[in-house]
């Protein structure tokens, strides 16, 4: 009995209950995060791919300029001013698509830590009813199923407590 109690203790300090739920559960958030990520790095590379009329064919949105080769251009007012030489143009994909993908990733393991605490309040209760009903079946005696107050499916616990109830009543 002591020994049921343990291992019924340590169980539920683990977040992997029912990992074939859990993991099913992880992945199809992640997937979330997975298609956001190649729908914006697309539009990016559609962006880079297609310019709009405002760019140049090659044009970019930035420039690296180098500060020791200096082009002097004249102005209107017949001025002569120096600026430094353009070296390389960065489009909107080279921009952004690091960052994208950085943000991506703390997003995926923001989710994938997010959904293993929240669906640990989901197999901790299924689980709990599972080990219970297979109790009854083999002992024959009945009991209340307990969950915590923070576990989800309440309601589904309190719906087969009243029939663990109307049961042991009708004895």
């Amino acid at each position: 009995m002591m020994e049921n109690q343990e291992k019924e203790k340590s169980i539920r300090w683990k977040y992997y209950i029912d990992k074939r739920f859990q993991n099913q559960f992880m992945i199809r958030f992640s997937v979330i995060i997975l298609i956001v990520m190649v729908f914006t790095l697309g539009i990016l590379w559609l962006i880079r791919e297609n310019p709009y009329t405002l760019l140049i064919k090659e044009g970019g949105v930035l420039y690296s300029m180098d500060p020791d080769r200096t082009i002097q251009c004249v102005q209107e007012s017949g001025e002569v001013v120096e600026y430094p030489t353009p070296v390389k143009a960065y489009n909107a994909f080279e921009l952004y698509w690091k960052p994208i993908l950085f943000i991506s990733v703390v997003n995926l393991i923001i989710l994938i830590v997010f959904s293993l605490f929240y669906s640990h309040s989901m197999a901790g209760p299924i689980y709990n009813i599972k080990r219970t009903l297979r109790e009854m079946i083999q002992t024959g005696e009945v009991k209340k199923i307990k969950v915590r107050k923070t576990d989800q499916f309440q309601d589904l616990v309190e719906v087969i407590n009243e029939y663990i109830e109307s049961v042991n009543s009708k004895k």
